[in-house]
């Protein structure tokens, strides 16, 4: 439905009796969050209409989340013309539009831009000088025992030194194979495992700073959650190495799955292939492989170095003298996507005539690389000066796409950092550098709009959510990280597991607060725990209809809400 405005006036008194004098909403800023692509003439109509709806709603603001705002070498007319139409609309309704900026942690913007610019982990690989190039030689080969599944008895796959529940949750198919005579097939694991889980793991010895790719073959058939589906690499003490979110089709015939992994500092890892999670349907694994890969996705900035040595590093060679400058050609190719594959062949290291590198020789490479978090997720170097120049940039074409009164600063889910030269060279803690990194932030979006009121996400500032000493595959604590954020500084707060201390803990520091409620829950629950959490603590000032599904059913229950709360006023 679509509420008046007399019902909206209605709402905002809680249904006063006649002649009382109806209070200001609960919440005065209320905001709806849209993710959309204004390339698109379709997707800026759908938001002009959504756009009505919300103001109708009872709703003052739209925070509008468009990665192609993070393009920064051009805009296109068709987007002008369609930001155009879009802020003519929200100035008619009286709506205020404020756009994000700055993807720290999903940087495709500005790795659209240059992907070099993504963080890095060290790593290094062995190669043989032969003929005019160097080949990789992985050191040691690496020994998955019985990838191919084909050494079974009674249901247990030899080799794996768990699997869930053999004979029931993990089963020797000898009818549906991809390769050889037998594949491990995983149906209605709801019923058939007894934690609810159907894996394959298997213990595997790997050299520290290596880079490695894990992949298999999958065959599913009516798989009611086929996001439980993981490849996963876990060291022996149990830090994860990779974040596999790539779930497969319900059904689908056989097709590769693979993600790369640094193995930093182990010498084992627990590998393991499977479904997380009871899921009726079936899932086939077949061919599982571990390689060794080198030069994937080689980065290439001051920050991250090349170098070549002898094996031993007591001699050295140059590109361009000795070998031909190493490139991959595949990095972050798709145009205007900042996108990374992890499935292209490594480039070739070919020999300069008059190398002094000699036939037979062994030579070590250590380079730099990005790892994906959950399938395209590739956070960018926080130290490097181009960054800083690219986000300046950003903000000045995003002043004159809007003219916006507030900037929301996109800082959150910062997966990978502090591994490359330009982060460790500052002997600065990855909360040090984020908080330099915010406090600069800050800084460029006064110094191109200056009197802009600036927000952010609270989860990578937040003692309670990611700003922890140990979180993804951060090197180093986050600890520390709020210090680079100026009480001024508007946080949106979506700690929906720990509500008050969390909003306790911004309270304290004297930042106002806007609560990221709702996240697709389908009722009103959400928003009610938050507005109960929020009650006798000062500053808080709205709250945001978030979905990241682009649901907007809820949009009117919530709108009423927010302007007919009792929860408390700032």
């Amino acid at each position: 439905m679509i509420l008046t405005a007399a019902v909206v006036t209605l709402l905002g008194s809680q249904h006063a009796a006649a002649g009382a004098t109806p209070r200001e909403p609960a919440y005065p800023d209320r905001w709806v969050y849209v993710m959309t692509n204004l390339q698109v003439d379709a997707q800026a109509d759908r938001l002009i209409e959504l756009m009505n709806e919300a103001q109708a709603a009872g709703y003052t603001g739209v925070v509008l989340a468009d990665y192609k705002l993070n393009i920064l070498d051009r805009v296109i007319e068709r987007y002008r013309i369609n930001a155009g139409r879009v802020r003519r609309e929200a100035d008619r309704l009286g709506l205020e539009i404020i756009p994000c900026v700055f993807p720290i942690g999903y940087s495709s913007g500005l790795l659209a831009h240059d992907p070099n610019l993504a963080e890095g982990l060290p790593a290094e690989a062995l190669f043989e000088a032969k003929g005019d190039r160097l080949i990789h030689r992985p050191d040691p080969a690496t020994a998955f025992r019985n990838g191919g599944l084909e050494e079974v008895e009674n249901d247990r796959f030899r080799g794996f030194g768990f699997q869930d529940d053999p004979g029931a949750a993990t089963v020797a198919d000898r009818e549906v194979v991809h390769g050889g005579r037998v594949s491990c097939r995983m149906r209605d694991s709801h019923i058939t495992s007894t934690s609810g889980n159907s894996r394959l793991i298997q213990q595997v010895a790997v050299q520290p700073g290596r880079c490695y790719r894990f992949r298999a073959w999958i065959k599913t058939e009516n798989l009611a959650r086929p996001d439980g589906f993981r490849l996963a690499a876990i060291t022996t003490d149990g830090r994860p190495l990779t974040f596999y979110e790539g779930g497969p089709q319900p059904t689908a015939d056989w097709h590769p799955v693979q993600v790369v992994f640094n193995s930093l500092d182990a010498n084992e890892v627990l590998l393991y292939v499977g479904l997380w999670g009871g899921s009726p349907g079936t899932l086939w694994i077949d061919d599982i492989a571990l390689e060794e890969v080198a030069l994937l996705n080689v980065l290439r900035r001051d920050g991250c170095p090349l170098s070549i040595t002898t094996a031993d590093g007591a001699d050295s060679f140059q590109e361009s003298i000795d070998v031909e400058p190493v490139i991959d050609p595949d990095l972050g190719v798709i145009p205007y996507a900042g996108e990374f594959d992890e499935s292209h062949d490594p480039p070739h290291v070919r020999l300069r005539p008059g190398s002094r590198i000699r036939e037979g020789q062994t030579i070590r490479i250590r380079w730099y690389h990005p790892i994906l978090i959950h399938g395209n997720q590739v956070a960018c170097c926080l130290s490097e000066p181009r960054v800083y120049e690219l986000l300046e940039d950003q903000a000045q074409r995003v002043r004159d796409l809007f003219h916006p009164r507030r900037y929301f600063m996109s800082h959150d889910e910062l997966r990978v950092a502090n591994w490359c030269r330009a982060c460790t060279a500052r002997h600065l803690t990855p909360g040090q550098l984020l908080a330099d990194n915010a406090r600069r932030c800050v800084e460029i979006l006064h110094r191109v709009d200056p009197g802009a009121e600036v927000l952010v996400w609270s989860d990578m500032f937040d003692p309670h959510h990611n700003a922890v000493a140990r979180y993804y595959l951060v090197n180093g604590s986050l600890t520390g990280s709020w210090e680079g954020l100026p009480s001024r500084v508007v946080i949106v707060n979506w700690n929906g597991q720990n509500k008050t201390p969390s909003l306790r803990f911004f309270a304290e520091r004297g930042h106002r607060q806007v609560i990221a409620g709702y996240y697709d829950c389908g009722d009103l629950s959400g928003f009610r725990e938050w507005d109960t959490a929020a009650r006798g603590i000062p500053g808080i000032r709205g709250f945001m209809y978030t979905t990241w599904r682009s649901d907007y059913q809820w949009l009117d229950e919530y709108g009423a809400a927010l302007i007919g709360s009792a929860g408390q006023q700032p």
